[in-house]
């Protein structure tokens, strides 16, 4: 009984021990599944990470690939200026047009006058050829009477050589003992000068052709036969700013209290650093300026009381939405070339076709009609709302950044169809700020602020005086007399 109960009592021990072994064990186990787990953890992030970057290089080969996927953009279906055309769409974009088609023939219509050159009334030298003996029997002529047969002009320019003009100041002395001396003409301005009309040139040619300080002297040299400095060009350039600045500021007066006005801007370089051109201008008037900013400090620095006279015409940079101005004008031609690459980026959709018809149509209504009805107005407006409002989640992302990017200005896009001075197209502020382009082709751009400034003066100028029939060389020979 006592063996017995001794056995029972030590059988649970045993059990105890064992259980204790097993328990360590699994406690062993764990701890080694948990190592393996965590260099799986990080086996996985690092899987993951290598994963993300292969993804972001997979998207942005994608993103190269797609240039070469999808249509290239240029000059009718972006706003890529001309000049960065290929040289194949140069020639095949020559003879194309977002406009509707007229139907009508190309060339002169009917009842068009046609124009030729003029001959002068007034030659300055008539040469007479007349014959002395007769081809036949060889008789003389000399006593009969010659009858105009035909007559031709030439029209030659003479060797421009310099004139230059000595003015000379004599004293006398008065009996009374004042020495009396002439004072030389205001135009006498050191002891060798230059006149108006070689400072007007130099002005033409830097300012107006867009030519080099190198080449200015090269043509002076050359053509002229007249020896300048490339100082002496800066100097004259220097001194017609400073004689446009009154000129200059009646201009952008004028440009302020007009009703009509349309504003543009495109990069240059001024020192070696980005800068923006702007333009503001009317049929009869072109201002422009430079500044390092793109946003609305630029043109507060010109217009502080901004144009709230005027509906503004541009394209749907925010700047100029940010102008208190009477109304604005969209330009239409801008928006025609975004939708024209939206239709070869996917010619299965009609969306972006039903969009430049629409346009086109009332481009072509305001064109036709002289007096426009508001029904119409409302239709082309419940038309292009009908168009904004469809879903095209379906189609590229650059559908809907476009509908995106129109919804916003919605309510400028018919301007022009209430009011007939206000243009469709923002092309005029387009040609008069394509100079500024020329001569960053051709000179490179502006060392100074002060020389750009200069140039944005007499380009103004320059443009102004073409706008209102006027030559731009004599505009700045106007200006060098002063």
């Amino acid at each position: 009984m006592y063996f017995s109960s001794l056995f029972i009592t030590f059988a649970p021990v045993n059990e105890i021990k064992d259980e204790a072994h097993i328990i360590s064990e699994i406690l062993a186990k764990m701890q080694a599944l948990e190592c393996t787990v965590s260099h799986q953890g990080a086996e996985i992030s690092r899987l993951g990470r290598l994963i993300d970057q292969k993804d972001k290089i997979i998207r942005e080969l994608k993103f190269r690939l797609s240039k070469y996927e999808e249509p290239p953009k240029d000059s009718h279906n972006s706003s890529v200026p001309p000049s960065q055309n290929p040289i194949d769409k140069k020639v095949s974009l020559r003879t194309q047009s977002l406009r509707k088609p007229s139907g009508k023939p190309s060339g002169g219509q009917p009842g068009h006058k046609g124009h030729f050159l003029e001959t002068s009334a007034h030659p300055n030298l008539i040469i007479d050829h007349q014959p002395e003996f007769c081809q036949c029997c060889g008789m003389t002529l000399n006593n009969i009477a010659a009858k105009v047969m035909e007559t031709a002009q030439i029209i030659e320019i003479p060797p421009v050589v310099p004139v230059v003009t000595e003015h000379i100041s004599y004293g006398k002395r008065c009996t009374c003992g004042h020495l009396n001396v002439c004072e030389l003409p205001k135009v006498c301005r050191g002891r060798i000068s230059y006149g108006p009309m070689v400072q007007s040139l130099v002005g033409y040619l830097g300012h107006v052709q867009s030519i080099s300080f190198n080449r200015i002297c090269e043509t002076l040299r050359d053509v002229f036969a007249l020896s300048i400095s490339e100082g002496t060009v800066r100097n004259m350039l220097k001194r017609l700013g400073t004689l446009s600045t009154d000129a200059y500021e009646e201009i952008r007066k004028r440009v302020e209290s007009s009703s009509v006005v349309g504003g543009d801007e495109t990069g240059t370089f001024v020192g070696g650093n980005l800068h923006w051109g702007w333009v503001f201008q009317t049929p009869l008037l072109t201002y422009a300026f430079q500044d390092s900013s793109r946003g609305i400090a630029a043109v507060e620095k010109h217009y502080p009381n901004h144009f709230p006279k005027s509906v503004m015409v541009s394209d749907r940079h925010g700047t100029y939405f940010k102008l208190k101005v009477k109304e604005h004008q969209v330009c239409i031609p801008h928006i025609l070339r975004n939708t024209t690459y939206l239709s070869e980026l996917d010619t299965g959709q009609t969306w972006s076709k039903r969009l430049i018809e629409l346009l086109q149509e009332a481009i072509h209504y305001r064109k036709e009609v002289s007096d426009v009805t508001q029904s119409a107005i409302q239709e082309y407006a419940q038309r292009l709302d009908g168009l904004l409002s469809e879903n095209l989640d379906a189609l590229h992302e650059d559908f809907n950044k476009l509908r995106k990017g129109l919804i916003k200005v919605q309510q400028y896009i018919f301007t022009f169809l209430t009011n007939s001075k206000v243009p469709n197209d923002n092309n005029a502020s387009e040609r008069a700020i394509r100079k500024i382009k020329v001569k960053q082709k051709v000179s490179g751009g502006f060392r100074t602020e002060d020389g750009a400034d200069i140039f944005m003066k007499i380009h103004s100028l320059a443009e102004t005086a073409k706008k209102n029939g006027n030559s731009k060389f004599n505009v700045l020979l106007a200006v060098a007399k002063q």
